[in-house]
């Protein structure tokens, strides 16, 4: 059994209008207990942070979502019921990382334990290396704006799919460290509950 699953290509061409996703954009907190699809995954994680720009041998690749310097970062994983996976955004593909199922971890409120799907998003403060990241506060702080664009990505996404979303700022972030088995230099900065709206 393979520790890498190939994502189908994100769907660029849905037909909704960015202005009404802007219009409609809410926190929900509740969802159905159906799965996501492969396909909205798929989608979710690409505009979470995919590649709009390959690397070349003169630039860096290029997100859907900015960081600072283009330090990019953040790192995207995904808890579901089969596990929690790392999205390697340079592939389009899922790098399973635990088969425990570690939902409930995402958050300190019970209500969010439900939800289908829960990101992850995690720093690595070894990518930001200029000079305007002299310490671990300056990194910090970065690290929370970049992961606020790439949530509100996935919030104008959920509303064209039909789906609730939530960012969670109440993590037991030391514990979920621990239970992910994140490095000194790998920070959880937010999480994200995502999961379909009942019609």
């Amino acid at each position: 059994m393979t520790n890498r699953l190939k994502l189908p290509k994100p769907q660029k061409d849905l037909d909704f209008p960015l202005m009404k996703a802007i219009e409609m954009r809410r926190t929900k907190r509740k969802w159905n207990d159906s799965c996501l699809s492969d396909q909205e995954i798929s989608n979710v994680l690409w505009v979470a942070c995919g590649i709009t720009h390959e690397e070349t041998k003169r630039s860096k690749s290029r997100r859907t979502a900015p960081s600072a310097c283009n330090s990019q970062e953040i790192k995207v994983f995904i808890a579901m019921h089969k596990g929690l996976f790392l999205y390697d955004e340079k592939k389009h593909q899922l790098i399973k990382i635990l088969s425990e199922d570690i939902r409930k971890d995402i958050s300190t409120q019970k209500m969010m334990h439900s939800a289908p799907v829960g990101l992850i998003y995690v720093s690595d403060f070894t990518k930001m290396k200029t000079f305007l990241f002299k310490d671990d506060n300056r990194k910090w702080f970065t690290s929370t704006a970049d992961t606020g664009f790439i949530s509100q990505n996935v919030y104008l996404y959920c509303v064209a799919a039909n789906l609730s979303t939530a960012i969670i700022s109440l993590v037991d972030r030391e514990k979920l460290h621990k239970i992910m088995g994140l490095a000194d230099f790998e920070k959880v900065i937010y999480t994200q509950a995502i999961g379909k709206l009942d019609n």
